[in-house]
């Protein structure tokens, strides 16, 4: 019999009996983010937890916290070379399968998802396929200035199985294919790279491209601000579908050991239904819990990753962060290659 999802937490931390009382520290990011996450763990009263703040690298993350927010890449580096502790992976089978994929690591737990999504005014293209078609949908388009995301965008919009993604962006032949559709793209209208999100909301605000890979946050407080300037529908839209995402995580540390009670509590109130509510309201990220969405504003749906609506376990594509750590240097070293011959105004030589 499978386990609810406190109840699967609730077993998380095993082995070492627990010291009642112990303080429990808890790391976090500034702003914004690290203040929704220390919000909804203080929705359980009487935690002895300690809520402090770090840069998100690994040489920022101290061996005292039981508990480290990080996202795919540093969740996955302090996994494999630094102090996280690992988890039973047999617990990933105790969560329901409504559940986002991925919220079970083997050092940690996920609790919000982000992604990268297509952000357009509402007369725009609504797929990648169609993102790809300027004579169809005119004007230019923006996209990240780097080969991840990017290049996922560009085999998805020619076909490829969301399955196949990966393994065919390992071969050089892959790599070319997405090349070659950004090529095709060029041919009809202007790709413009972005550095920054915000550079690209910016883009997309001024009408200076008609479509934008952005990141979902972004785009949700594009459509949000939107509604709330118009008091009406927004001129903005979004579409999940063939969105790439990434599972925030709370990665667990050796203190942990230390007080495995007050560990379980914090997990346990960060992945309420209440505190995952507050977390999607507060930061426009997607919930893990699908019962976060009985208590949260139905407007709020077409605007985050996970809504039931969004079907991401079928239609996202999760981001490989070990695939771009074993080849990205190499990928984003011919991408570099191919995008500045574009930016010179030639045409890049594809081997």
């Amino acid at each position: 019999m499978r386990l609810s999802l406190i109840g699967a937490v609730a077993v998380l931390i095993a082995g070492v009996a627990s010291t009642a009382n112990a303080q429990v520290k808890v790391l976090t990011y500034d702003g914004d983010w690290g203040d929704a996450l220390a919000a909804a763990i203080s929705e359980s009263p009487d935690l002895p937890v300690i809520v402090e703040r770090y840069d998100g690298s690994l040489d920022a993350a101290s061996s005292t916290a039981s508990l480290v927010d990080a996202e795919t890449d540093a969740a996955n580096l302090m996994c494999d070379d630094g102090p996280a502790q690992p988890v039973d992976p047999a617990l990933a089978q105790a969560f329901p399968r409504s559940l986002t994929p991925d919220v079970m690591h083997q050092c940690g737990v996920g609790y919000l998802v982000t992604s990268l999504v297509l952000a357009t005014r509402s007369d725009g293209p609504d797929s990648w396929v169609a993102f790809f078609d300027a004579e169809r949908f005119p004007g230019a388009r923006a996209l990240p200035r780097g080969a991840r995301g990017t290049l996922e965008i560009a085999l998805m919009a020619d076909g490829v199985a969301l399955a196949d993604v990966y393994a065919l962006l390992e071969t050089p032949e892959g790599i070319t294919r997405a090349l070659d559709k950004l090529d095709a793209l060029f041919t009809q209208t202007q790709i413009v790279f972005w550095d920054t999100p915000d550079d690209a909301v910016a883009l997309l605000r001024a009408d200076a491209v008609a479509a934008a890979a952005l990141p979902s946050v972004h785009a949700a407080h594009i459509v949000q601000q939107d509604q709330q300037e118009l008091d009406t529908s927004s001129a903005f839209q979004i579409s999940f579908t063939g969105q790439i995402y990434r599972v925030q995580r709370l990665v667990v540390f050796p203190a942990a050991t230390s007080d495995q009670e007050t560990v379980r509590r914090v997990l346990t109130s960060v992945l309420s239904a209440k505190g995952q509510a507050l977390l999607a309201k507060a930061l426009l990220a997607g919930p893990v819990n699908p019962e976060a969405w009985d208590i949260m504003p139905a407007s709020l749906a077409p605007l985050l990753p996970t809504a039931l609506s969004h079907d991401i376990t079928v239609t996202g594509l999760a981001d490989n962060a070990d695939f771009w750590a074993d080849h990205g240097d190499d990928i984003e070293a011919r991408f570099a290659t191919w995008l500045d011959a574009h930016e010179q105004g030639t045409s890049p030589a594809l081997p």
